[in-house]
């Protein structure tokens, strides 16, 4: 018997250390900071997004580059022999 829950089944249970700074579900502070963290994150991922983004447009210029360039000499290879 000293295991068993002892909670009755209409019984309510606060916690009152959470109660203290609850302000219920209409609590703006903690909504406002909630958003601005979630756009700050965002930001930062919008940012690697975009360092990532540039980084392959770089290697696709410098790809389209080099095959132009082997194109090139595939073209002087088979006009001279």
């Amino acid at each position: 018997m000293k295991d068993e829950d002892k909670t009755f089944e209409n019984e309510t249970v606060i916690d009152f250390k959470r109660a203290k700074d609850d302000r219920g579900h209409n609590d703006l502070e903690r909504i406002i900071e909630k958003l601005r963290m979630s756009v700050r994150d965002l930001m930062m991922i919008n940012d690697k997004h975009r360092s990532m983004i540039g980084k392959e447009i770089e290697k696709n210029i410098n790809l389209e580059k080099e095959i132009k360039e082997l194109k090139q000499e595939r073209s002087n290879y088979y006009n001279v022999s």
